[in-house]
């Protein structure tokens, strides 16, 4: 887009969350793209583990599908390339990044950081324009992570990340921060995974708590975990941020999950009016937690196997009547059954569709 449209569309899109029509005029501005389904770990509380036998959801996004993306997307500045797989397993990924890139679109992504003892990896995150790069870690012990993550290699993973924060040098792009997700099996763990992060010598540890699961949990399932691990985080944060403090390492953690179940604002989630993610189908969905494979498809971007809807420009999905209803839920509050597991974007009691 150019500099005044650019400007004119980020103005519709306040207004838009403000007003939060079903037809909205703005066009989104940060996107989730999903580079693969691909991944080398089993995670129980990941869909792609259950999913891995369903046919058709193995996929990587090419490099000539994911320029097709970003021509529907003139308006997006800022890309997420994750989704429920390994994004360093796709074999295109550095020249996805570099695409975006040349587009002055910033890139994140989020790995698992199995591929990280590999030299040619480290160089390409290093050189292929990374604004940002996740490492996934949720304990600190080898044998907790052993278990939370099956296939991992704690070891490993933190020579890995090492030799990268070695190698980047006094650089700081890509910024190199640990990713961690509370959950209970780990939660005593999170001083000594401070510690960990400190001597591997990433930039920062952020720490989130476990809001969803995908739709896979009830919403009591989901506010029972939360409770749990409110009441072990308060014992363990203060001495967590201690160390991070003694160690001059940026830490974001919040003292525990937070016990609204709503924005802060009471408004609703404002994914339908201002983000969209794209699978590694060409897919278009709500949001990445509708991404298991009996999520909400929206539409399809992307031309599919024979039998699959024929695709379709992004701004007809954008104001299509599936995206209309949707908005038309989210505003009434008679949310999708995807949406009640998510922590912060549902509020009980009020009805589902």
């Amino acid at each position: 887009m150019r500099p005044a449209a650019t400007l004119l569309n980020f103005w519709r899109l306040r207004h838009a969350y403000r007003t939060l029509p079903n037809a909205n005029p703005a066009a989104p501005t940060r996107a989730d793209i999903e580079p693969t389904t691909y991944c080398n770990f089993r995670c129980p509380h990941c869909p792609s583990t259950a999913a891995s036998k369903t046919p058709g959801w193995r996929a990587h996004l090419s490099l000539a599908a994911f320029r097709r993306v970003l021509d529907e997307l003139p308006a997006v500045y800022r890309i997420k390339l994750v989704g429920l797989g390994e994004p360093l397993l796709n074999p295109e990924f550095y020249d996805l990044v570099r695409a975006a890139r040349r587009r002055h679109v910033r890139v994140l992504t989020t790995t698992n950081g199995s591929l990280l003892g590999d030299p040619d990896h480290r160089r390409e995150l290093l050189s292929c324009g990374l604004s940002t790069l996740n490492v996934s870690i949720d304990a600190a012990r080898a044998d907790t992570h052993a278990v939370l993550r099956p296939g991992s290699n704690l070891e490993a993973i933190g020579d890995g990340l090492s030799a990268l924060v070695r190698e980047r040098g006094r650089r700081r792009r890509p910024a190199i921060r640990v990713w961690h997700v509370i959950q209970r099996e780990a939660v005593q763990e999170l001083p000594d995974l401070v510690t960990r992060c400190a001597e591997w010598g990433v930039d920062s540890l952020v720490c989130t708590a476990k809001i969803t699961n995908f739709g896979l949990d009830t919403l009591e399932e989901v506010v029972g975990e939360m409770r749990a691990v409110r009441e072990q985080m308060a014992a363990v944060v203060p001495e967590a941020r201690r160390r991070a403090a003694s160690a001059g390492l940026e830490f974001r953690c919040p003292d525990g999950p937070p016990p609204r179940r709503t924005p802060a604002d009471g408004r609703p989630c404002r994914w339908p009016w201002s983000r969209t993610f794209v699978t590694a189908r060409g897919e278009i969905l709500p949001c990445p937690y509708a991404s298991r494979p009996t999520g909400l498809v929206l539409g399809r971007l992307l031309p599919g196997e024979e039998g699959t809807p024929r695709a379709a420009a992004f701004q007809r999905i954008w104001n299509g009547a599936a995206m209309q209803s949707l908005r038309e839920q989210v505003r009434e509050r008679r949310n999708p059954a995807f949406c009640q597991a998510c922590y912060f974007g549902w509020r009980p009691g009020e009805g589902t569709s």
